[in-house]
């Protein structure tokens, strides 16, 4: 599948199975990006902590000895301080660019790589996750993940060449001064440590409220009308302030234990600094040490005391990256139950026949369809009706492969679908559901949505099939009309005839019809019927409907009742049985009849 063919390969080391072995398994693809910012860390670095501060120090004792140095040295001197400067410059240029580049481009392959799986999913296995959580976890999720990748790997590299390298030249300066500053470098780690625990909690805190506001954001943008209708303004106002404040509050209280953090950091600092100032100022006082060499001193110390201050920032990322890695984790770990794992790729589709035997199905523990079998000749419309929850929908998905069927129930050609690849069964069928979508795009792109070589004449004849044409006509901007989001600029009956036309302009060989009709009118809908009587000449179709004049165009018509087939023939057949068929179209008559009145 589409998923599997642009997942990473799976990390090999000790650390396959911790939170960022899916993360690791792009790596690879990045390395050798990632490699080049490695490079460039290495001089940036000592450039800074070591060449710069060494340079000055030639310079403060060159000045301050008994003879002192000639001006042209101290010139010579200053233009090194100017190139190293330069050099350093462009070495951390090349570190964050590189670095940083590797980072997005990993965000992009792990992006990708979450929505082949995401799509790979059907609405069945997606259900139990809301949108919005995915959205949250696909975007800040994945920025905290890149962030530890990308700027938290150049700090590091920073601090593990930085620190040891100040370290030593401290003590090679003056070791008094290097065991002093021991003892605050100490105590910054035992800070960065006992923060890391409840950084870590208030993080997950922080990350889960997030989900659960932009759950609530979209499903109340989405959900406007309904909002609307029931005037609930205020109370889902109330709910999301609510909300918003519950995140502001994991905002705010990880934030002041950031700011305990850097505080305390901040003072051990300065007091590390301050006895060195001390300590130092009498040596210099008692000749124990040159000028140059205490500036030294405190430069090498000032340029090694901020990687470990992000140490601790990078600790912080770190928590929230690994908090987002598992978050994301969760989201890899719902496996797809329709897959192409029984394929057999020889296998081609060609008449479109479709047999049903014995279909049998559960949804959630309660029995859904029951052992319901029935032939459908290519060329011919096969009409589905019965009671509201009878399973007709539940069929449609399990025909096309939304739901699988179990092993040897549905054949199509005489193959059984759970044989067939995905993608060759896909290209055989269209389905217009009876929950109606379109994307936000414009009103052609949707009609056009599934024939990438659809051409504007393609567009127009399924949109005239479908009843629609002349009504885009009158929009302002035609077919190029944009739609809002799910359509909701067009009304419930446009909505479905767009979809209907988008399942025609296909021209696929099977057309699976779910209820499509149920947002029209019933003139509309009789012009709809004939439009399709035509598009439906010598295709394969099912048309489920409740309505019994839209299964006038049917060859023969299934009645469900409970999961099961209770009746079964023309519509003509039906009527003279005078069973459910004959009660649901008498039921129908008497309603349109008061409606006329």
């Amino acid at each position: 599948m589409e998923a599997e063919k642009n997942s990473p390969a799976p990390s090999t080391g000790w650390w396959k199975r911790g939170p960022f072995a899916r993360s690791l398994g792009h790596f690879p693809a990045v390395r050798k990006r990632w490699l080049k910012g490695v490079a460039c860390a290495l001089p940036a670095s000592l450039i800074d902590v070591a060449a710069i501060p060494l340079v000055i120090r030639a310079i403060l004792n060159g000045i301050t000895a008994e003879e002192p140095m000639p001006l042209s040295e101290v010139g010579i001197l200053c233009g090194a301080i100017l190139v190293l400067g330069l050099l350093k410059g462009a070495a951390k240029f090349g570190m964050r660019f590189w670095i940083t580049g590797a980072s997005r481009e990993f965000e992009r392959r792990f992006r990708d790589n979450l929505f082949s799986h995401l799509t790979s999913l059907t609405p069945h296995d997606l259900s139990k996750v809301r949108t919005g959580d995915i959205m949250s976890r696909s975007i800040a999720d994945l920025e905290a993940v890149r962030m530890l990748l990308g700027p938290s790997v150049m700090y590091l590299l920073s601090a593990l060449i930085i620190v040891p390298t100040a370290v030593i030249l401290m003590f090679v300066i003056d070791s008094d001064l290097a065991l002093i500053m021991l003892g605050p470098f100490l105590f910054l780690a035992v800070i960065v440590k006992v923060a890391a625990r409840p950084t870590q909690r208030w993080s997950e805190t922080l990350q889960e409220r997030l989900a659960t506001l932009s759950t609530v954001a979209q499903e109340n943008v989405s959900g406007i009308r309904v909002v609307k209708a029931f005037a609930a303004e205020a109370r889902r106002g109330s709910d999301f302030r609510a909300m918003g404040e519950a995140f502001l509050d994991a905002n705010v209280k990880l934030a002041t234990l950031r700011g305990f953090t850097s505080a305390a950091i901040a003072i051990v600092k300065d007091l590390g600094v301050l006895a060195i100032l001390l300590v130092g100022g009498w040596h210099l006082v008692q000749g124990d040490i040159a000028l140059g060499d205490f500036v030294l001193f405190l430069d090498v110390l000032g340029r090694s005391l901020w990687p470990l201050i992000a140490i601790g920032w990078m600790l912080g990322l770190y928590t929230r990256a690994k908090t987002g890695a598992q978050r994301l984790e969760e989201l890899f770990s719902i496996k797809p139950t329709v897959t192409d794992d029984q394929a057999e790729k020889n296998l081609e589709v060609t008449a479109c026949s479709l047999r049903v035997k014995e279909l049998s199905y559960r949804w959630n523990g309660s029995p859904t369809l029951k052992e319901v079998s029935f032939t459908l000749p290519a060329g011919k419309i096969l009409g589905i009706t019965g009671r509201t929850g009878c399973g007709k929908s539940t069929l449609i998905q399990l025909l096309s492969r939304q739901i699988e069927p179990p092993p040897k129930t549905v054949f199509l050609d005489d193959h059984d679908i759970v044989h067939l690849p995905l993608s060759r069964l896909r290209d055989s069928l269209a389905v217009v559901p009876q929950d109606t979508f379109l994307f936000s795009e414009t009103i052609y792109d949707n009609i056009a949505f599934g024939r990438d070589e659809a051409s504007s004449k393609d567009v127009e004849h399924a949109a005239t099939a479908a009843q629609i044409h002349h009504e885009i006509a009158e929009f302002p901007e035609g077919y190029k009309t944009l739609l809002g989001e799910r359509g909701i600029t067009l009304s419930g009956g446009q909505r479905q005839r767009v979809a209907i036309a988008r399942a025609l302009a296909v021209d696929t060989p099977l057309l699976l019809l779910d209820d499509c009709l149920s947002a029209v009118d019933t003139a509309t809908e009789r012009a709809i019927l004939t439009g399709l009587s035509d598009a439906l000449k010598g295709r394969t179709a099912i048309l489920v409907s409740h309505r019994v004049a839209a299964l006038s165009l049917a060859d023969r018509i299934l009645v469900l009742d409970e999961g099961a087939v209770v009746e079964e023939g023309t519509h003509e057949d039906l009527l003279a049985e005078g069973g459910l068929y004959a009660a649901i179209e008498e039921r129908q008559r008497i309603e349109e009849e008061i409606e006329e009145l």
